[in-house]
């Protein structure tokens, strides 16, 4: 079949995914797609209709070199539009969450530049696909939603695929990903539950999907011997149920679950499911979320900006302060800061927040920095991850997973209490701590694309402390 006639269908078929439907109900959030200049009316789940405008579309890429080629990477997509004649902006991309303008809350769902040349998402032929829903309704009412890992800690692994975080699996094309990947420990650690109520189980094993009368969840990359025995299709689970343990099926040394969700009203369409286990982890763990980005790419001697201002507080509460500390050493406590790499390699860069209840948490952001005149793949961490991540104490054996690509010597393990080992591209160790505190765990290691770093943070509390 003619090349241009594919991407013409495909693109129809998306369109018709994702054109102009609204939502069945509303409890949701409301689905609708536009072109520059066009319009959208609707109630939103209000009382009255409002008039949305897509004005302009700022697309934000930068040059990756992965699977042995240079790549043009979309990291974020600026969406500005007109609720009812006041202009405002939502983000499309990792970590944004939806915004409000003039009293209608809008996420950024899609954008076409994530589509294009793509092997996940179908080319579609809109400019932007957004939701939307009246700012005086909860975007999903609370206690809707379990967060899907017990005793979990957003951060505790570096593999985390953002919706439409860049992956680098599919040489030859790039590789946006459509859900959310949530790293941990490798299998038959974390305890895996059912987020949402009345769950029927429509499908047990790699790819085990639970249903009620509003939505379809399914969890990818389980292993059955994992999963509870008892349970089957046809099974009813509870909100917060465990039915199993983080798997590790087609996903390499990584371990970790895939989310992804539909509206069981539309179940072509896939939800963008981020702002969902965002407010189902602050309800549970009633802590910030530092978000200090996805993967970033550059050339030594490039600034790059690095956005904290994404990271969010639990309702009712503000972030108060951001601390930055680089993997050079220096530090900063702008939310947003600019970063000039002269040296290729990877980059660990920690961004620690701190909200208006004085509660903490860090998290950190891979940056790849490459040599312009000679682009090699720069150094990747598949994984590094400790277990357990909550209720640590001095004295609590910790079990720290790790696994390099690209890097090929000079192998070394910081566990940030003064204590260096010898480490290898791929291994387990156990560390325990004698005193409370925050400890940064360092992993580096060499390769043709320059010196990777690591790092990760394990919180040890005082046996009487909350976790």
């Amino acid at each position: 079949m003619d090349s241009r006639k594919t991407t013409l269908t495909v693109a129809l078929v998306f369109s018709i995914l994702c054109g102009c439907s609204g939502s069945a109900d509303a409890d949701n959030p409301e689905f609708f797609a536009l072109d520059v200049g066009q319009t959208y009316t609707s109630t939103f789940g209000g009382r009255t209709s409002r008039c949305v405008e897509l004005i302009d579309v700022v697309e934000s890429y930068e040059m990756g070199y992965w699977q042995g080629g240079l790549r043009k990477i979309y990291y974020k997509s600026t969406i500005t539009l007109a609720v009812d004649g006041v202009r405002g902006s939502v983000g499309c991309g990792p970590f944004h969450m939806p915004q409000v303008i003039n009293g209608l809350r809008i996420s950024g769902e899609l954008t076409r530049a994530f589509t294009i040349n793509s092997t996940a998402i179908p080319e579609m032929s809109e400019a932007v696909l957004l939701s939307a829903k009246e700012a005086s309704m909860p975007w999903y009412d609370p206690g809707r939603f379990a967060f899907p890992i017990k005793d979990y800690r957003w951060g505790c692994a570096n593999f985390f695929n953002a919706w439409l975080g860049f992956h680098d699996m599919s040489a030859g094309k790039l590789y946006y990903h459509y859900g959310v990947d949530l790293g941990g420990m490798y299998p038959k650690h974390h305890r895996l539950v059912s987020m949402i109520p009345n769950a029927k189980v429509v499908s047990c094993g790699t790819g085990t999907s639970i249903r009620n009368s509003e939505l379809e969840i399914l969890y990818y990359h389980m292993v059955e011997r994992h999963l509870r025995q008892d349970i089957g299709p046809g099974s009813i689970l509870d909100r917060g149920e465990m039915f199993g343990y983080l798997g590790n099926s087609g996903c390499g040394n990584d371990a970790h679950v895939h989310i992804d969700m539909h509206h069981v009203s539309d179940p072509r369409r896939k939800i963008n499911c981020f702002a969902i286990l965002v407010q189902a982890y602050l309800e549970e763990y009633d802590e910030p979320l530092s978000f200090p980005g996805h993967k970033r790419h550059c050339f030594a001697g490039n600034t790059v900006e690095l956005e904290g201002s994404l990271s969010v507080a639990p309702p009712g509460r503000s972030i108060t302060s951001y601390e930055w500390t680089f993997t050079d050493g220096s530090t900063a406590t702008a939310a947003n800061v600019s970063r000039t790499y002269n040296t290729k390699g990877t980059y660990a860069e920690e961004l620690t927040v701190t909200d208006s209840a004085g509660k903490r948490s860090s998290n950190y952001v891979m940056v790849f920095v490459y040599d312009r005149r000679k682009p090699t793949e720069a150094p990747y961490a598949d994984s590094l991850s400790h277990f357990p991540v909550r209720d640590v104490v001095p004295g609590t054996p910790v079990t720290i997973y790790f696994h390099g690509r690209n890097m090929t010597s000079n192998f070394s393990i910081d566990y940030g209490d003064g204590t260096v080992e010898a480490a290898s591209d791929h291994d387990t160790k156990v560390h325990s701590y004698q005193r409370p505190g925050e400890y940064v765990i360092t992993y580096k290691g060499d390769g043709p694309g320059g010196t990777g770093v690591f790092r990760r943070k394990i919180i040890v509390r005082d046996n009487g402390t909350p976790s």
